[in-house]
């Protein structure tokens, strides 16, 4: 492609180049960078000369693939020059300058190649600075880190130098402070073999004081073990005694908590009995609405009767009212047959009349008085068609008052049931009161026994109570003797042992004279070795056995203050026993009031239960009448209702006469309409006849 495009090239034209793109490598962006890397260039051009006539080669091959696109830029610019012509003739003059200013198109061509080359090189140019600035960054980083490093491993030197020579001097110390403790060690042995020999004489000036004192622990270990099982023997009453004031608190519980449930047995007693009361005024309550209520029904009873008397007098009229009907119906029927008798022979005389059109004259007088029976036959119809309907009237009336006499005896007999209802339960009421009072007093009976053993058991207690007291003021006597004898033990014990502690400091202070005057024993030191050692074996059992002493001491006089604190404690809760006491006393006169209060309430409720008694009976035998006169009027309404029954049979046979009679009636009338056409017909012709006979005339 290069060669193609550009093929006059040549060692000049490549020396123009490079005298054109060597202002532009030396433009002052980066002079730092420039200094630097001097040296470096020289020695590469003064290397290799044709290396840079190549690159420059290899520049103006980039540049020319760069250009590329530029020139068909610049041909389709031409193309639209060529069809714009007429309308831009300045740009045509401008292009004509340029041509010819140029001279030359190659020339031209390097002008754009190098503004174009001379871009491209300074962006690569910029990009390139970045870089060396950053790298020159990180290498300045990198400078520093590498100088502290450098200053920390200095540092860490002179540290490592002076620990050295701080553990150098501390080792020259220790060999100095163990060549003095070597010495002292040497004086100390020198002066433990002249000691040695007085200790052996110590030793056995000692050993015969443990002797003394080993006798004296074992009787103090004597004393001790008798003062233990004293307290032991204290300490099992003390139990005893607690577990008896333990079991008297139970059981005062036990009578509290009885007392509190036999209040409240009481009291719920008392509710119940007072709600028994308001039971029972409101049975009295009852037993007056009831006797009210059949004082009402009675009287409801008696009108009853007089309304049934009434109504038995009303059917008898209507009983006779129907024979009348009845009378009426025959008679009726019995027209009725006469005039089928009389239209039968009327239809014969109508045959007779068209057979015999000569009689006619005749037999329109006999029509006329036939037309004037059906008259009076029709209006006799119409009169008993009104009569039917009265009775129809009537009938549904005395239906309607069967139904409404049937309604009031079902709310009679729905009263009746209520009452009998009623009474049940105020007898089942009563008999529930009854057993409540049975069972309250039953109650009663058990509370008075229980008051009385609760009597004896507070005596008991009183008494149990005043023996748990001398007892233990009986062991408090005895604790405070035997606290006394331990203090006065615990005095001589520490006397003792100060006199031993006294001795056993003039002891010390002749050992030391002793060592000072003998040094000459070097040979038995060994032996003396052994011998210290055993007395000082012997000599820490001692200190062991002294300081257990001191201890068990110590947990005998905590013992006796315990005991002391339990002194106190028993006494307040003797007080309190004693207030407990007090109280149950104070709520068995309580009770015992209570109870005579609930003795004069029951005799009260006996009293009025009787009175109640005496009332039930008596509603009983009231009830019982009620009942009586209840199934009377039951009686009587049934009765009635029969005699309803038969009547609305009579009265269904009546409506069934009547709508037969109704049919026979219709049937009558059809029949006579039927007669009155061909009647009326015929006297039309006879008519039109005559007519014609005076037409004629």
């Amino acid at each position: 492609m290069a060669t193609s495009c550009f093929p006059p090239f040549s060692a000049s034209s490549s020396s123009l180049c490079s005298s054109q793109f060597t202002p532009l490598l030396s433009c002052p962006r980066n002079t730092q960078i420039c200094r630097k890397k001097r040296p470096v260039m020289a020695s590469m051009h003064s290397e290799n000369q044709k290396e840079s006539n190549v690159c420059n080669r290899r520049s103006i091959l980039f540049v020319g693939f760069s250009v590329l696109p530029l020139l068909n830029l610049r041909a389709r610019a031409l193309e639209g020059l060529s069809t714009d012509s007429q309308a831009q003739p300045q740009k045509e003059e401008t292009e004509q300058t340029i041509q010819g200013s140029a001279g030359n198109p190659f020339v031209s061509l390097l002008n754009g190649l190098g503004v174009v080359g001379s871009g491209v090189l300074g962006s690569l140019y910029a990009l390139a600075r970045n870089e060396k600035a950053v790298s020159d960054a990180t290498i300045e980083s990198m400078k520093n880190k590498l100088k502290d490093k450098e200053d920390a491993f200095v540092s860490m030197k002179k540290q490592f130098e002076s620990e050295l020579l701080s553990e150098r001097e501390d080792r020259n110390k220790l060999i100095r402070r163990e060549g003095e403790e070597r010495q002292a060690l040497v004086n100390q042995l020198k002066s433990a073999k002249t000691t040695v020999i007085s200790l052996g004489q110590e030793l056995q000036n000692e050993k015969k004081l443990a002797e003394d004192l080993k006798f004296e622990i074992k009787g103090l270990q004597n004393d001790l073990m008798n003062t233990k099982e004293d307290k032991k023997k204290l300490q099992e009453e003390l139990k005893e005694k607690l577990d008896l004031i333990q079991v008297l608190e139970e059981k005062i519980t036990l009578l509290t908590t009885e007392i509190k449930d036999k209040e409240v047995s009481l009291r719920s007693n008392t509710s119940k009995l007072a709600e028994k009361e308001s039971e029972v005024n409101s049975l009295s309550d009852m037993y007056q609405q009831s006797q009210d209520q059949l004082m009402n029904l009675t009287s409801e009873i008696k009108e009853l009767k007089d309304e049934i008397q009434k109504r038995e007098r009303e059917l008898e009229l209507k009983c006779v009212s129907e024979d009348n009907l009845n009378v009426q119906l025959n008679s009726l029927l019995l027209e009725r047959d006469e005039s089928k008798k009389e239209l039968h022979a009327i239809q014969k005389e109508y045959s007779e009349f068209k057979s015999n059109s000569d009689e006619k004259v005749a037999s329109d007088a006999t029509l006329g008085e036939q037309e004037k029976r059906l008259h009076q036959l029709e209006e006799q119809l119409g009169t008993a068609l009104s009569e039917a309907s009265k009775n129809e009237v009537l009938i549904a009336d005395l239906t309607r008052e069967k139904e409404n006499l049937r309604r009031m005896v079902d709310a009679e007999l729905d009263n009746v049931n209520k009452l009998k209802q009623e009474i049940e339960v105020t007898q089942e009421s009563l008999e529930n009161s009854r057993s409540e009072v049975s069972d309250i007093t039953v109650q009663l009976e058990q509370l008075r026994d229980l008051s009385s053993k609760l009597e004896r058991e507070v005596s008991k207690l009183q008494m149990e109570l005043e023996e748990t007291r001398a007892s233990l003021q009986r062991n408090i006597d005895e604790t405070k003797h035997s606290s006394e004898l331990l203090a006065a033990e615990l005095t001589t014990t520490k006397e003792l042992l100060k006199k031993t502690n006294e001795e056993m400091h003039t002891m010390s202070d002749e050992l030391v004279a002793v060592s000072e005057n003998r040094d000459s024993l070097q040979t038995e030191l060994v032996n003396v070795y052994k011998k210290r050692e055993h007395t000082r074996n012997e000599l820490k059992q001692e200190k062991t056995i002294v300081r257990t002493l001191e201890e068990e001491l110590k947990f005998l006089e905590s013992q006796i203050t315990r005991e002391k604190e339990l002194r106190k404690s028993l006494e307040d809760e003797l007080e309190k026993a004693t207030e407990s006491l007090d109280e149950i006393n104070r709520n068995v006169l309580a009770l015992a009031e209570e109870l005579e209060l609930a003795t004069s309430r029951n005799s009260s409720l006996e009293d009025e239960r009787e009175v109640h008694r005496q009332s039930v009976s008596e509603q009983k035998q009231i009830s019982q009448e009620a009942q009586e006169n209840l199934e009377d009027a039951h009686s009587l309404v049934m009765k009635l209702g029969k005699e309803r029954e038969s009547l609305e049979k009579r009265a269904k046979k009546l409506e069934d006469e009547m709508a037969a009679a109704k049919g026979e009636i219709l049937r009558l009338r059809s029949q006579i309409n039927s007669v009155k056409a061909p009647v009326e017909d015929e006297e039309k012709v006879v008519a039109g006849e005559k007519e014609k006979v005076n037409v004629q005339q």
